[in-house]
This record gives structure tokens, C-alpha cells and sequence, in this order.
């Protein structure tokens, strides 16, 4: 992405490992809002609750046995070692510290996951103008 953005509830994300992008979850608001839309701070990662799993996981690490057959993003079957998202650290990095959302630093479109296994999760939108 050229410019940061604060990212809101509803931004696509996606792992550089992972074979399909999820939106990014927020059960419940904040209270901070952008055009509208809750914003999203640096603690919104939890796997599961914000996290959706990130399809087919094609890292080499990725030690699961299990084989799953998925529809990728393009309409082709495909299979490989199912995503399970296990995180490094408790937050987002590269957040807005400047900026507080609920007492703690904003996610922006430049925000970043790490995920054990060795994916980083990035940002696709921030999720402004999704419907």
C-alpha cells in the first residue's frame, strides 16, 4: 500500500503463507470510529476472535499431518496443510502509537503479525469503504 490508512473493522488481511485473505474481526466496538466504522487497535489479534485461519498454509514449517482440499481464490482446487495461526506476541507491530484507540496504539495498513511458523500478515485494505 502506498498510503497509511487506520485500518477498521472489515479490512482485508492475508498471511504471505496462507492460500486465501480473511476480513479482519471486531465483535465489539471500541468507540472510535472512522467514516463510520470502529477502528481497530494494536491487542485486535487474537486467532479465532479477530484471526480467521488463512486457508492452506504453504510454509515449510507447517508440520500438521492433516491434508485439506480447499476452492482457492481463483476457482481451482487445491490442497496442502491446513493454516492454524499461531502467533509471536501479543499484538500488532507497527501500529500508530501517536493515536489511541480504547488506551492503545491504532492499527494502520502498515500494521504486521508474525505467525510462528514464519508467515507475516499484512493488510490487503483497511477496510474504510467495504459495505
Amino acid at each position: 500500500m502506498d498510503k497509511q490508512f487506520y485500518v477498521v473493522r472489515g479490512a482485508d488481511i492475508f498471511c504471505d503463507c496462507g492460500s486465501h485473505s480473511r476480513k479482519l474481526n471486531l465483535p465489539e466496538s471500541h468507540g472510535s470510529y472512522v467514516n463510520g466504522k470502529p477502528m481497530m487497535n494494536e491487542l485486535d489479534c487474537v486467532p479465532e476472535v479477530n484471526i480467521s485461519k488463512f486457508g492452506i498454509c504453504n510454509h515449510p514449517s507447517n508440520e500438521s499431518g492433516e491434508t485439506i482440499y480447499l476452492i482457492s481464490m481463483d476457482g481451482q482446487q487445491i490442497q496442502g496443510k491446513p493454516c492454524l495461526p499461531k502467533l509471536l506476541g501479543t499484538s500488532w507491530s507497527k501500529t500508530k502509537t501517536k493515536v489511541k484507540v480504547d488506551g492503545q496504539s491504532a492499527l494502520t495498513t502498515e500494521s504486521e503479525l508474525y505467525c510462528a511458523l514464519g508467515g507475516t500478515i499484512k493488510f490487503a485494505s483497511n477496510g474504510q469503504q467495504e459495505e
